[in-house]
This record gives C-alpha cells, sequence and structure tokens, in this order.
C-alpha cells in the first residue's frame, strides 16, 4: 500500500469525526441522554437479583397507572420508556417515544430518539421517516439531516443522500426569510462537501469549499477540509497553507483538532502495513 493511499484511509476516517465535532452537534444515541437510566441496564438472566427486577416492574406499573387516567403525561412516559430502555425492551419504548414526539413537537429530541429506537431495531425507513417529519417542520436541524444523511450512506444511496442536502441549501433562503437563521447553509455544505469526499468525488468536494469561502472568508471548516483533500492529491505545499489559514482563522475550542488533523495528514509514513487489508469508505 503507498504512503499516500495509507495516509487517506486514515484521514478518511478521523474526518468524520471531526466533522461532526466542527459543527457542534452530535448524532449520539439520544436515549443515552434524554433517557439516561438511573441503576445499570438489566437482563434476564441468573445473576440478576429478582428483587430489582421486581422494583422495576413495580415502577413501571406505577408509570401506566398513571398514563391510564393522563396519557399524555410527560413524566410518566419518560419514566416508561426509561425503564423499559433499561429492561432491554426497545420495541416497548415505541409506543411512549410516540406519544412524546406527537405531544411536544417542538422538541426535536423526543422524536430524534424514537427515530434512534427504530435505528436500534433494525427498522431504518421507520426512523426515517422520523427525520423527516422533523425536518419538515425544522428543515435545517443538523442533527436529524446528519442522520437521515447518514442512513441513506449505509444503505449505500449516496445520490439520495446528496439529494436531501442540496434541498436543504436550495430552500435555505426562503426558510429563513421566515423564520431567521433556521437553516445554517454553510454547515451543510459542510456535511454535503463531506458526502462528496466519502463518494471520491474530490472536485466536487473542493467547489463546495470554495464556495464556502467564498460567502464567508474567516470560516475556518472549508480551508481545513480543503486542505486535506489537497493533500490526498498529493499537493502538499498547497495543503499546509490551507491548514495554516484553518488553524489561523479556527477558534479556540478548535484549534487542537485542526493541529490534529494538520498533524496526521502531514506523516510521511504508512499507517498501515501492506498485509492490513484497508477499510471501506
Amino acid at each position: 500500500m503507498s504512503q499516500r493511499t495509507a495516509r487517506q484511509w486514515i484521514i478518511n476516517g478521523v474526518l468524520i469525526v471531526v466533522t461532526l465535532s466542527f459543527l457542534g452537534v452530535s448524532i449520539a444515541p439520544l436515549i443515552g441522554g434524554l433517557f439516561a437510566p438511573t441503576t445499570p441496564p438489566v437482563t434476564d438472566n441468573s445473576n440478576q437479583s429478582t428483587s430489582e427486577q421486581e422494583r422495576i416492574k413495580i415502577q413501571i406499573e406505577g408509570f401506566e397507572a398513571v398514563l391510564k387516567s393522563d396519557p399524555k403525561n410527560q413524566t410518566a412516559l419518560i419514566g416508561l420508556v426509561n425503564l423499559r430502555n433499561q429492561l432491554g425492551k426497545a420495541r416497548e419504548t415505541i409506543e411512549p417515544l410516540q406519544t412524546l414526539a406527537d405531544t411536544f413537537p417542538e422538541q426535536p429530541e423526543y422524536r430524534m430518539t424514537l427515530a434512534r429506537a427504530y435505528v436500534e431495531l433494525k427498522e431504518p425507513q421507520n426512523a426515517s421517516a422520523e427525520y423527516r417529519k422533523i425536518l419538515t417542520t425544522k428543515p435545517g436541524y443538523l442533527p436529524a439531516l446528519q442522520s437521515i444523511v447518514s442512513i441513506e450512506l449505509t444503505d449505500k444511496r449516496p445520490e439520495a443522500a446528496i439529494g436531501i442536502l442540496q434541498d436543504t441549501i436550495k430552500t435555505a433562503e426562503t426558510a429563513n426569510k421566515i423564520q431567521a437563521n433556521s437553516i445554517d447553509t454553510n454547515a451543510v455544505r459542510w456535511i454535503l462537501g463531506e458526502v462528496y469526499r466519502q463518494q471520491n468525488r474530490i472536485d466536487d468536494s473542493i467547489a463546495i469549499y470554495d464556495q464556502m469561502v467564498k460567502e464567508d472568508a474567516r470560516n475556518f471548516r472549508p480551508y481545513v477540509g480543503k486542505a486535506q483533500l489537497r493533500q490526498i492529491q498529493g499537493k502538499e505545499d498547497e495543503a499546509k497553507k490551507l491548514f495554516d489559514k484553518g488553524l489561523e482563522l479556527a477558534p479556540a475550542e478548535f484549534k487542537d483538532e485542526v493541529k490534529q488533523l494538520s498533524a496526521l495528514s502531514m506523516q510521511k509514513q504508512p499507517f498501515t502495513s501492506p498485509a492490513t487489508p484497508a477499510p471501506k469508505q
């Protein structure tokens, strides 16, 4: 494996993480956040104490009793999701999550968690439908946008992912007139540039970064993205200049990550041995 190819695989893997970090959002499963269990997950096995299982079952029955008289009680619904999640009963979290998502549409985290539950249940079409519901009212909601793009890429539908992002950019001007700053156009472009990069459409990716610079020359992200692509093309001198520019413009909280990427990209030794198969993009 050539040095350039070996470095490219490392860059490809790191860029995915840094993309999310640079946007300041996360698409990690929200069940671990909104519905964090107060105790470790419970499993039905011989090592699990009967008293612990009984305690959880009693709590579940209590929340279910509340919901019989008040079906949309937010506290009871969250408690029910939490406890069923502790028992590892993802399927049984769907109904209360659906109620939460429909009752409190102004809180997209509930529908995000519902979608994530569908992902865990290996039902990407249902997950995608929930993400789309969020984007209908909040077209610039980055966690949902990134998540649906991720599903399309996982399903080997890159053109669908690209179409979603392009459509979001096209509607941004109108959406932002209706509600100011509802879509961060450059953030969406940054994701689109990453998708192009994953598909080895380097020229398209670079064009996106150039457009971002044209609209906001103080935005550090396109300089970093373009630097990595130039490095992949073997244009080391240009890559270094772009990294330096990105580091100059980057806010303090991102400087270490830019330095890390720059150092990684400029490594001259291969990161994988010829005997190690290259990971798929």
